[in-house]
């Protein structure tokens, strides 16, 4: 049977609680200390249920049983489907053992207002010629299951209780609305790892940890972390071989090494005075959920601009919001230079560096991970768009704490990874907004590009939610000046110790710049 599928790109109601699962793939336990990885995990993210997947998805359960205390339930494994109730009695998760497992009347099992079905059944089947995917399980589990597990309730149908599916065998970025011949449509995510890779076997190397939301409105997001965040080898400094030496001394978690001392830590094999100063203040960073200074860089002078930019993707062909926060995070006033239409490509470049130049002149332009990605996008739009303001940009001093810190070595950040949000959040911040990340930011705009670039009528293709878009970039540049503001309360305050040296302070200079001293972010 053929069957067809659309991207869903719904977002979640903005006030709407979400249940949390955590897929933990089998080569995660072979690879890494599972007790140490897995409830450091647990501890950042808080799920509701623990999922095992393939690669060996068999060992996960045989390894935490007795030390996680977070429920771990297996699709495909039991007699019985296993339920959990969460996001305030709104959502119910049901980990499917078999598709005979399932009751005719899902009422029976679902009591909320949206049921979430963990299965093994959906998975994809690649063509190597025709290089084409498709989902296979579908008309299987149709033929197997009552209809009622089956309608899609965001196709308007009268049935009894909402119902979604989470795959184990569908990569986490799978997220669609199926639909068959039939007129059967079910809303299908992947929560785990995809075994098609064009007629080769699935990829046997550690796969991420993934944390899925699932919302009562049939949303669902997932984010994907590598485990080597977590647990020892999430510190800076520590490989695999240390993380063995820092337990064989008795250093078995992070916190275990935030409550020692750098001096006793000198003890273990390998490990001098300045790589124990380091692990020392990484697992310190996590552990009390603070910014620990490690260095003597300089931090820019006069009142920084704040801003951070949407795009149609990693690979950006257009930068079509820039979001600026010019003030503190908690009261400071948020602009939205947001381009206005496909026709009209650089005039909101024109209107940023026109406020830029003008009442922001002189004070530096902060941006996370800007030397990675903000600063080199805007500098190639407006090569592109606004050559006039080129020079503007290129001598503005520009800043980007993500490399101060962890480039240059001048501090440690609390996230278990270096994304701004998991460092804000960290640090104390809570987000406005939920549901949402860059990906699905850029997802929107380019489905909306798409069918406005081929409706016969534009004025017809309705627009994506910009407000729920800017209130996310308004969220993300608000997070940057609350790290920012707690980067500096470190940075004065230092510590009761001797600061660190940066790693960087070997070079001419650890302070940072126009873009143009950075010239492999140039565009050659």
């Amino acid at each position: 049977m053929t069957v067809s599928s659309t991207p869903s790109t719904r977002l979640p109601d903005s006030d709407a609680p979400s249940g949390t699962l955590l897929t933990v793939p089998g080569s995660v336990i072979r690879e890494f200390d599972p007790v140490d990885v897995v409830s450091d995990a647990v501890a950042a993210v808080n799920p509701d249920v623990i999922i095992p997947v393939d690669p060996d998805a068999s060992v996960v359960i045989p390894a935490l049983t007795g030390s996680i205390d977070t429920p771990i339930y297996q699709p495909g494994r039991g007699m019985l489907p296993q339920t959990i109730e969460t996001a305030n009695g709104t959502v119910t998760i049901i980990v499917s053992a078999s598709i005979d497992s399932l009751p005719d009347d899902p009422t029976s099992l679902i009591e909320t207002d949206h049921g979430y079905v963990v299965t093994e059944m959906f998975s994809l089947r690649v063509d190597p010629h025709a290089r084409q995917t498709q989902l296979d399980g579908v008309q299987k589990y149709i033929d197997a299951v009552d209809s009622a597990w089956i309608v899609d309730h965001s196709m308007d149908q009268e049935t009894t209780v909402d119902i979604s599916y989470l795959s184990s065998k569908l990569r986490a970025s799978y997220n669609r609305v199926v639909s068959t011949p039939n007129n059967h449509h079910i809303s299908v995510s992947g929560i785990g790892t995809s075994r098609a890779r064009l007629g080769v076997a699935i990829d046997d190397s550690t796969q991420p940890l993934t944390v899925t939301s699932v919302f009562p409105s049939g949303v669902v997001t997932t984010e994907t972390i590598s485990p080597d965040r977590f647990g020892l080898r999430g510190m800076t400094g520590v490989s695999e071989t240390r993380a063995n030496r820092l337990r064989a001394a008795g250093f078995e978690t992070r916190s275990a090494v935030a409550t020692a001392s750098p001096h006793e830590l000198t003890t273990v094999p390998s490990i001098g005075t300045e790589t124990a100063q380091q692990i020392h203040a990484s697992a310190r960073a996590v552990a009390d959920e603070i910014i620990v200074s490690t260095g003597d860089g300089s931090l820019p002078s006069g009142d920084p601009v704040f801003i951070d930019i949407e795009t149609d993707g990693l690979a950006a062909s257009t930068a079509w919001l820039i979001g600026v926060l010019d003030g503190s995070a908690s009261s400071g006033n948020y602009l939205a230079f947001r381009q206005p239409d496909l026709d009209t490509p650089g005039a909101h470049l024109e209107a940023f560096m026109t406020w830029l130049t003008g009442s922001a002149r002189r004070r530096p332009v902060i941006a996370w991970n800007g030397y990675g990605f903000d600063f080199a996008v805007i500098h190639d739009q407006l090569e592109t768009h606004c050559p006039s303001y080129l020079d503007d940009w290129e001598n503005r001093y520009t800043f980007d704490p993500l490399y101060w810190a962890r480039t240059q070595g001048n501090a440690e950040f609390p996230g278990r990874t270096n994304k701004l949000e998991h460092v804000a959040t960290a640090l104390g911040w809570e987000p406005a907004t939920q549901g949402i990340n860059g990906q699905r930011v850029a997802e929107l705009y380019v489905e909306w590009r798409e069918r406005m670039n081929t409706a016969d009528n534009p004025q017809t293709v309705s627009p994506p939610p910009w407000d729920r878009l800017e209130a996310y970039c308004e969220d993300d540049v608000r997070a940057l000046a609350y790290i920012y503001e707690a980067l500096t309360d470190a940075h004065q305050t230092q510590t009761n110790n001797t600061p660190l040296k940066s790693r960087s302070q070997s070079s001419a200079s650890t302070s940072q710049g126009s873009l143009s001293d950075f010239g492999s972010w140039k565009k050659k």
